[in-house]
């Protein structure tokens, strides 16, 4: 009996055989290209988005905008009154001799209250400058993580489409064995409906991965129509990482947040002191001359605020809340800032441990499918297991590229925790402390 059974399906081997070798020049057609593609076009690569959203990405140019409105704003509270000048001429239209005064007028911070905003002032500044520097690694995060999403949309799209090819060579070779009743109308059907969902899965994929372009194309700041064609998604390099309380210690130094909250409360206590010295106000020296009656006389004057109705409480009110608010968002910080670098660094260590056998999972679904082509040509595996084995294998492949993406962004996410610039040339070799670049 087993032989005549192997006798009725020798029939099956020779279309299906033909399918498996249709179906890897296909492959290595569409591969050839993409290279051909990328050699070309220079394709768009996760550091050249880096490059191209510090350079001209809007959340960059919006921090720096930022910046110098803020730093503005400071620059108005700190600078000292203009000194006034006065010339009057007076008993004008009468049978007097005019009067002619030239008087200076100069105010004077006998308090120091603008040596304390200028203080204020300086603070600020910093705080601006720490602000801006956030906002900037935020927009990186932000390019690298679009970019990471189109890159495995475009990489889902490359399997989706191979994935749809093989089955309409399977769905049109069981459709004509159907017809000469080499197997039965049932497995036609099922291979015919494989395809039909293979193609909707393609086309709905090809939609995402066109809104994914569009979107990375805005936050790297360029036009759709000139963004070029993105580079494959490769696993990254995984540095080795510090232990928890190097990260906290090295966060605590370098994130620009907490340089931002520590000069903000710097600037807050400096301009309460200076809204305490604003109870007396300016006192103003006023210096000149007088012609009367033909004669040239000198005058000197001084005037000096009473407070007795404003006494400038509102403002000191004002300025103590602040330093409280300022105070409780500094020690926020300071603990935010702790555990993000702990949770960064335990993804970042739970995705390295996973390197060594995701980065192998799509070889080994190919190697998966191509076991289950040559058990099928054999006789030793149904139709449904071959389908099986095929839709395994472009799991495996779409899995390997989500662990490229989520690999990626634990990188990138613990060299933001760390206060690093993001950087995306790192070699696997160099610990990942030495390569962050404060302040940068």
């Amino acid at each position: 009996m087993p032989k005549p059974l192997r006798t009725r399906r020798a029939p099956w081997c020779a279309p299906l055989l033909a399918i498996a070798v249709l179906t890897v020049p296909t492959v290595t057609r569409a591969q050839a290209g993409a290279v051909q593609l990328q050699a070309t076009e220079a394709p768009l690569t996760l550091p050249r988005a880096l490059e191209l959203a510090r350079a001209n990405g809007p959340g960059a140019r919006t921090a720096s905008a930022r910046r110098d409105i803020a730093i503005g704003r400071t620059r108005e509270q700190q600078q000292y009154p203009n000194p006034t000048i006065e010339w009057r001429r007076e008993n004008l239209g009468s049978s007097l001799q005019p009067d002619i005064f030239a008087t200076v007028y100069l105010p004077v911070d006998v308090t120091g209250r603008r040596v304390a905003l200028r203080k204020a002032g300086a603070q600020g500044q910093q705080r601006a400058t720490a602000d801006a520097t956030a906002a900037r690694r935020d927009a990186e995060l932000n390019a690298a993580r679009s970019w990471l999403h189109a890159a495995m949309l475009r990489g889902q799209v490359e399997i989706a489409r191979t994935q749809a090819a093989s089955f309409d060579e399977v769905a049109a070779v069981d459709s004509t064995r159907a017809r000469e009743g080499i197997v039965a109308v049932g497995v036609a059907l099922r291979t015919g409906l494989e395809a039909d969902r293979a193609r909707t899965v393609l086309a709905v994929l090809q939609g995402e991965h066109a809104r994914a372009r569009a979107e990375l194309a805005r936050v790297v700041g360029v036009d759709d129509a000139g963004l070029l064609a993105l580079g494959s998604l490769d696993s990254p390099a995984m540095p080795v990482a510090p232990d928890s309380a190097t990260a906290r210690n090295v966060a605590v130094a370098a994130r620009p947040e907490l340089a931002a909250r520590d000069a903000g409360l710097r600037e807050a206590e400096a301009r309460l002191t200076a809204e305490r010295r604003g109870v007396v106000g300016d006192w103003q020296l006023q210096g000149g001359s007088k012609e009367t009656g033909g004669f040239l006389t000198g005058q000197v004057g001084l005037s000096v605020p009473f407070p007795v109705f404003n006494r400038n409480d509102g403002a000191r009110q004002r300025a103590r809340g602040e330093v409280a608010e300022a105070r409780a968002l500094r020690d926020d910080a300071h603990l935010a800032v702790r555990a993000d670098a702990v949770a960064a660094l335990s993804a970042y260590d739970a995705m390295k441990a996973l390197a060594g056998s995701a980065r192998t999972l799509a070889e080994r679904g190919r190697e998966v499918a191509a076991i289950a082509r040559t058990s099928y040509r054999e006789g030793q595996a149904t139709l449904t297991e071959l389908l099986d084995a095929e839709r395994a294998a472009a799991d495996a492949m779409t899995s390997q590229l989500r662990w490229a993406v989520d690999a990626w962004l634990a990188r990138l996410e613990l060299e933001r925790a760390l206060g690093a610039r993001l950087d995306a040339d790192s070699p696997l070799d160099l610990p990942l402390i030495s390569s962050i670049r404060i302040g940068s």
